[in-house]
């Protein structure tokens, strides 16, 4: 199967959100109460079909705070037809997500995110790929989330940490940012 990657961030259309809501319904991928709309402006690349030039696969990011960086990267998620899964497509899609998102930024006064970070859900991946370095998509291992899934990430060749993100102390706790092996002082 031959496929194109169509890169539409920040270039959502109302015929490509009526098309995207089309494809997720079509393939069970909303949960429950989800705003297709929303989920659409989220969207990088769009995968489709060649033969028919259907969506057959989308890949999508929320810039957020990682607070143990303490630095804005993209979360990334991807969905694939289930048709269309083990075709080799995951590696494509994830370049041509980072070759747009790096492009974004380099536009940009001040880059919106330094690169991208991935919670790995797939086990056939873990299984297959267990390498603390992807060469291949250029992302790295740093630990394991709180569900106990491999976490990586992936930094925008030539581009410097942004000054640290102040979080908050009770938000800090939550998302266990103490380092690891160092207990945290008490204050009396």
């Amino acid at each position: 199967m031959a496929y194109q990657y169509q890169t539409v961030w920040k270039q959502i259309t109302p015929e490509l959100i009526t098309e995207l809501t089309d494809f997720w319904v079509r393939e069970n991928a909303l949960p429950k109460g989800a705003q297709p709309a929303r989920r659409a402006e989220q969207v990088v690349i769009v995968m489709r079909d060649d033969a028919d030039g259907s969506i057959v696969a989308v890949s999508s990011v929320i810039a957020r705070v990682v607070p143990r960086l303490r630095q804005v990267l993209y979360y990334y998620r991807t969905f694939c037809a289930e048709k269309h899964r083990r075709n080799n497509t995951s590696i494509p899609i994830m370049q041509a997500t980072q070759t747009a998102l790096r492009d974004y930024n380099l536009g940009l006064p001040k880059p919106e995110a330094i690169g991208i970070i991935v919670e790995i859900e797939s086990t056939y991946i873990n299984q297959r790929y267990p390498e603390a370095f992807w060469p291949a998509t250029m992302f790295s291992f740093i630990g394991y989330s709180p569900r106990g899934l491999p976490v990586r990430v992936h930094y925008f060749t030539d581009f410097k940490l942004q000054p640290p993100v102040r979080i908050a102390r009770a938000q800090g706790r939550a998302a266990g940012a103490a380092p690891a092996g160092r207990p945290r002082r008490r204050t009396n």
